[in-house]
């Protein structure tokens, strides 16, 4: 832990765009799809759900991931309400994904550029549900009970399992004339819940709300930043903040450019010089050294924290211990019967938290990868959104195999295995790592 220092004095991607379908260029049914699993809620998975999808695809049996293909459909809370109320989707648009080993486009969609397993592009297809089709899993970035579009509380045949951990982080441009290198709590309080003005400056900078940035209350990332506050998201928007679109349209907003044709000192080209914004957790690792990163000091706390055990690591130590709060679960929501999940809803969240394991998916890696954390790997937990954090023992821990997967080194402590055989004695071979 390092007591961090804020300084007075100092020097000084494009926008994200939801992902629709494909035209149709052959009409597909949905159902025709080999033993399809369909998804639908927050559109911020989508990367990650990729990839789980063309791996899907090669196991034995195969399976298809079909997300609705909806704009209505791609947040969290419209998941939710979509399988609480079982809504048909039959006639609507589904969108599935196939790997292209040349990279090119096939005649059934088109890529995006994402590369997949074996080194191809991912291809976004589309498909027609049938009759009858509804969502076997809604993915949420927030609890059930934020959710206010459904009925409260929870029904008791719908299940609420905790996925991977996301992660919230405040940053600043670059270019900031006075240099920060951590928020506290009531200053990030004040700054999204009662605005910033020339009459009301907050931690001795931030006076212009065009500055302050935020997204829509629907944002998982807002909610959690909010909710950690003690703000309701809906308290985040104009006049108090500019609204963007997305996380990475934010990220986007952040970095100093000019960049052709802009001219520099354009405030249309380079962010106010005193603003910040809040991303999740990814896009700060697909821009790092673009934007400066602020430590987080939570209430009662004497010392200021990064996600992170430093500002330029990669490993989420003070998440997965508790000493940093920005963060929230991913949510896969699903109806059960008889207190069991179905098939479909059972195997989609097995391989998501790798207690469903195979050769061809690491479950765990694939979520690092995209900045989150996996469930297995955390120490605390909390039970609603911007709750209070306790203690937590996962029923099996893969520590080493998401700090291997996060920071892309092994740790020195860490023993890798084959099988229970090659560990010692009390320890069991678990995602590769003895445990």
């Amino acid at each position: 832990m390092t007591r961090l220092i804020r300084f007075t004095f100092g020097a000084a991607a494009a926008a994200a765009s939801a992902l629709g379908a494909a035209p149709v260029r052959a009409q597909v049914a949905c159902d025709s799809l080999p033993n399809p699993i369909i998804v639908t809620g927050s559109i911020a998975f989508e990367p990650v759900l990729k990839q789980f999808a063309v791996r899907l695809a090669a196991e034995s049996p195969p399976a298809t991931i079909i997300s609705v293909g909806l704009f209505s459909q791609s947040t969290s809370c419209a998941g939710v309400e979509s399988v609480v109320n079982g809504r048909d989707f039959g006639g609507l648009p589904g969108r599935f994904y196939t790997l292209s080993a040349t990279g090119g486009t096939s005649g059934a969609g088109r890529t995006d550029g994402a590369g997949g397993a074996g080194g191809g592009s991912i291809i976004n297809n589309t498909c027609t549900f049938a009759a009858g089709q509804t969502a076997h899993v809604a993915i949420s970035d927030v609890f059930y009970e934020s959710c206010s579009n459904v009925a409260q509380p929870r029904p008791a045949d719908i299940a609420d399992v905790q996925g991977p951990v996301q992660t919230a982080v405040f940053i600043t441009p670059t270019t900031n004339i006075t240099k920060f290198q951590y928020l506290k709590h009531e200053e990030a309080r004040t700054i999204y819940g009662c605005g910033v003005s020339s009459t009301r400056v907050v931690a001795g900078f931030f006076s212009n709300p065009e500055g302050v940035f935020c997204l829509g209350p629907d944002s998982g990332t807002q909610v959690t930043v909010a909710r950690n506050l003690g703000l309701s998201e809906s308290l985040l928007t104009t006049p108090r903040c500019l609204l963007k679109a997305s996380d990475a349209k934010m990220a986007a907003d952040l970095i100093p450019r000019p960049q052709p044709p802009c001219v520099p000192g354009d405030s249309v080209c380079n962010p106010p010089a005193a603003s910040i914004g809040f991303v999740s957790a990814g896009e700060l690792d697909a821009n790092r050294g673009a934007f400066d990163l602020l430590a987080f000091q939570a209430p009662g706390q004497t010392q200021a924290f990064y996600p992170d055990s430093g500002p330029t690591v990669r490993d989420r130590k003070n998440v997965r211990d508790g000493h940093y709060p920005l963060w929230g679960y991913l949510h896969l929501i699903a109806k059960t019967a008889g207190g069991s999940l179905g098939p479909q809803a059972s195997e989609f969240i097995g391989w998501i938290n790798a207690t469903k394991t195979s050769p061809r998916i690491d479950g765990i890696g694939l979520t690092a990868a995209a900045g989150l954390t996996p469930h297995c790997a955390m120490k605390v937990q909390r039970s609603s959104d911007g709750g209070l954090i306790s203690p937590y023992s996962p029923p099996e821990t893969c520590n080493c195999s998401a700090e291997a997967s996060l920071t892309r080194t092994v740790m020195a402590s860490c023993t890798p295995c084959a099988s229970n055989s090659g560990c010692p004695c009390g320890l069991s071979c678990r995602h590769g790592f003895c445990e």
